[in-house]
C-alpha cells in the first residue's frame, strides 16, 4: 500500500503536469460565490432591496382616519401615546405624523396664477420618504414645538416661484394672512405630486386649522419590506388598544411589494443557479480530465499492476488527482471569496459574522472534496479494474 504523503505528492506532481487550471478555477468561482452569498447574502438583499424598496415606496404604510366618509361621527385625530406606541412595534423604522388634507393657496409669478399646495408635517417626514436637500434644510422640532412660520419647497415648486432652488432660500411666502420663509428646498423619488408643493410644521398648520387641522395620517416606515404584512396587523391592534378609532384606514403598495419580492426570489434562484452550474462544470471537468488521465496511462497503470501494485493503489492514486483539483479548487475559492466579503462588508459599511465565514469555508472544503470524489470515483474505479495484459498491449 502506498504512503499517503507519497500519494498526494505524485497526484499533486501530475495535476500540475495535466494543467488543469479551468477545472481549478471553476470550482474556485462557485465557491467564491458560494461564501460571498452565504456571509453577505442578507446584507445584500437588504440594501439593494432597500434602493427598490424607497424607488416605489412600498415599505411605506400609510395610516388615517376616514372618519370624514361616515356623517354624524366626531372628527378623531392620532393621541401622541398612540404614535408613541407605534414607534415602539418590531419592525419600524420611522414614523411621521401629519395633516391629512393639504391646503391650497393661490400665488402669481408674473403673468401666470399658480395653486401651491402646503402640507402639515413633522421633521421625520423627509427620511420617511428619503428626500435628497437640494438646498437649505429639512424641517426640525424645534420648528414644530416653537411653531414657527417656515416652509419647505418640492423642487419643482421652487423653480415654478422663484426661478431655482438657491434663488428661493430665505425668500418669503404669503400663505393666508401669514408670511412664511423658505429654509429648504427638497427632491426625490418618492416626493411624486408634492415635488411643485412644500411642507411646513403639523402645529402651524394646526393653529390656522388648515387641511383637516389634525393629526390625522401617520406614514410609518418598516425597515425592510418583509416587516409591512406583521404590522399591517400589528398596526390597527395598538392604536385600538390606545384609543378609539372605529374608521381606521391601513393603505400599502401590495402589488407592488408583491412584484419586487417575486422579482428578488427570480435573482436569488438565478444566483444559485449560477453556482450550482459553475461547480457542476468543475465536476464535469475532474470527470473528463481523470477520464482522459486514465486513457493517457493506461500503459504506465498496467506496469504498476505487474510490478505488484493492487487494484485498491490505482484506484487510491486517480482519486487522490481528482481530489488535489477539487480542493485547491476550494482553497483557492476560499481565499477570494474571504476576500469578497471584506469588501463587499466595507463597501455596504456593514459587518459580517466571522464565524459563519468559518462554518461556510469549512463547509466549501467538505463540499469541494465531495466534488472530487464524484467526479473522479468512476474513472478511478475503470483504472483499477484494468487488465494487466490488455493494458500493457495499449497503444
Amino acid at each position: 500500500m502506498i504512503a499517503a504523503s507519497d500519494l498526494f505528492r505524485v497526484s499533486l506532481r501530475q495535476v500540475v503536469r495535466q494543467r488543469g487550471f479551468g477545472v481549478i478555477l471553476s470550482i474556485a468561482l462557485g465557491i467564491t460565490a458560494f461564501i460571498t452569498l452565504s456571509v453577505l447574502g442578507q446584507e445584500i438583499r437588504y440594501k439593494v432591496g432597500q434602493d427598490m424598496v424607497l424607488m416605489g415606496g412600498v415599505n411605506v404604510i400609510r395610516v388615517y382616519m376616514d372618519d370624514g366618509q361616515y356623517p354624524g361621527q366626531p372628527l378623531r385625530e392620532f393621541y401622541p401615546e398612540t404614535i408613541e406606541a407605534i414607534r415602539k412595534l418590531p419592525g419600524v423604522g420611522l414614523v411621521c405624523a401629519s395633516v391629512r388634507n393639504g391646503q391650497y393657496f393661490p400665488m402669481r409669478v408674473g403673468e401666470r396664477r399658480l395653486m401651491v399646495g402646503m402640507l402639515g408635517v413633522d421633521e421625520n417626514f423627509f427620511d420617511v420618504f428619503s428626500l435628497e436637500m437640494v438646498a437649505g434644510r429639512f424641517l426640525s422640532a424645534e420648528d414644530l414645538t416653537q411653531r414657527r412660520r417656515v416652509c419647505v419647497l418640492g423642487n419643482e415648486g421652487a423653480e415654478n416661484l422663484f426661478g431655482s432652488p438657491e434663488n428661493a432660500m430665505g425668500k418669503l411666502l404669503t400663505l393666508g394672512n401669514d408670511i412664511f420663509e423658505v429654509v429648504g428646498v427638497v427632491s426625490g423619488v418618492m416626493l411624486g405630486d408634492w415635488r411643485q408643493g412644500g411642507f411646513i410644521p403639523t402645529t402651524t398648520m394646526i393653529d390656522r386649522n388648515w387641511g383637516d387641522g389634525r393629526i390625522s395620517r401617520l406614514f410609518v416606515r418598516g425597515i425592510g419590506w418583509e416587516d409591512v404584512p406583521p404590522l399591517t396587523q400589528r398596526i390597527p391592534q395598538t392604536v385600538h388598544a390606545v384609543q378609539d378609532a372605529p374608521y381606521l384606514v391601513i393603505g400599502t403598495q401590495a402589488d407592488q411589494l408583491e412584484r419586487i419580492k417575486a422579482t428578488f426570489m427570480w435573482v436569488e434562484a438565478l444566483l444559485w443557479l449560477g453556482i450550482a452550474a459553475s461547480l457542476m462544470l468543475g465536476g464535469f471537468g475532474i470527470w473528463y480530465g481523470t477520464f482522459a488521465a486514465v486513457r493517457a496511462r493506461t500503459r504506465e497503470v498496467g506496469l504498476k499492476k505487474a510490478m505488484g501494485g493492487s487494484d485498491a493503489d490505482i484506484l487510491a492514486q486517480f482519486l487522490a488527482e481528482a481530489l488535489c483539483k477539487s480542493v485547491a479548487g476550494g482553497i483557492l475559492g476560499i481565499i477570494i471569496g474571504t476576500l469578497c466579503v471584506e469588501l463587499g462588508a466595507y463597501s455596504l459599511g456593514t459587518t459580517f459574522s466571522y464565524p459563519l465565514l468559518l462554518f461556510s469555508s469549512l463547509g466549501s472544503i467538505v463540499f469541494s472534496a465531495f466534488i472530487g470524489v464524484a467526479g473522479g470515483l468512476y474513472p478511478a474505479i475503470q483504472a483499477s479494474r484494468m487488465d494487466v495484459v490488455s493494458a500493457l498491449r495499449f497503444e
